[in-house]
């Protein structure tokens, strides 16, 4: 009853479930008649009160319809919202994996430029592959398990005006910020793995390329001219940047590495501890009340 007398509970608790607003009203009109029936099944009341008996049995058979209703929705929904979250954690497991591989690869790349042209080519090339894959991972994810969210809004509404209401917040426009930021990344990568690939080529047709780029990398010592046919011929990559340069993006990979570890082992947690979600467990909250007065109120008609 709580949720009924106290806004701020009422909110809160609307906030959790993330209840569309027609769903919200139906399921608050529902608990304030289960709540008057609860007020008026005082035996005492009802000796005094023939009214309110009979008020009291003539209403109760097409309430219990309704909130059983109610009740079927609730767990069907945090179901389906749980399996979704529960694939959506694996998914980000994943992308989490592919983008922690990823930056030891961009390390190696970095730190083997030195000592062999062509391996630190492909180590990087290799890195860029997997960075990809883990960006499409984790956007992936992320759009399925909003998608599914606001799709679950719009099934739970009955009235086409509320789905309208729903399309104008704030979801839709995260899944197309997300998507338009990893087309971003995706295409960033895509122009560094062409050119890594490039520079790949490069370096297996022209020895004296590779060379010339082993020895800038190392003391940079070469005549000015090969320098910038080197700068040139293999821009982009760790061959072409100077010790201080690699250094730089070799410790922002390290951070990036740090990031991506700290994160797999927060979802490698969340799984273990079976992957809940706030949304679903709101609504099976709401559902064991609602079973709670339910059975209360069924067993008070049953005695009549």
């Amino acid at each position: 009853t709580h949720l009924l007398t106290e806004d701020e509970a009422w909110e809160a608790f609307i906030l959790k479930a993330n209840l569309p607003r027609e769903e919200e009203a139906a399921l608050r009109e529902t608990l304030k008649k289960l709540t008057a029936l609860l007020a008026i099944k005082d035996k005492d009341r009802l000796r005094k009160d023939q009214k309110s008996r009979k008020r009291f049995l003539e209403a109760f058979p097409q309430l219990k319809v309704k909130v059983e209703e109610h009740i079927r929705k609730l767990h069907a929904l945090a179901d389906h919202i749980e399996a979704m979250h529960s694939g959506c954690t694996i998914s980000n497991m994943v992308a989490d994996s592919f983008s922690a591989a990823s930056n030891v690869m961009e390390i190696l790349g970095l730190f083997l430029a030195p000592v062999s042209a062509e391996s630190s080519l492909v180590l990087s090339a290799a890195g860029l592959g997997l960075g990809i894959a883990a960006t499409v991972s984790s956007v992936a994810a992320s759009i399925v398990e909003e998608t599914s969210r606001f799709g679950d809004e719009v099934k739970a509404s009955h009235q086409a005006s509320t789905s309208m209401n729903l399309m104008k917040e704030t979801r839709p426009t995260k899944i197309a910020d997300k998507l338009l930021q990893a087309t971003q990344d995706i295409i960033q990568d895509l122009e560094a793995l062409e050119q890594h690939m490039e520079a790949l080529k490069l370096v297996r047709t022209n020895p004296r390329l590779e060379e010339d780029a082993r020895i800038l990398a190392t003391t940079g010592r070469l005549p000015a001219q090969r320098a910038r046919q080197v700068q040139n011929s293999l821009r982009g990559t760790s061959l072409a940047m100077t010790r201080e340069a690699r250094l730089s993006s070799a410790t922002t990979a390290g951070v990036s590495l740090w990031k991506d570890m700290a994160s797999l082992m927060k979802e490698s947690d969340h799984l273990y501890e079976g992957a809940r979600s706030e949304s679903a467990e709101a609504r099976r909250k709401l559902a064991q009340e609602l079973e709670e007065k339910l059975e209360m109120l069924t067993k008070f008609y049953k005695s009549k």
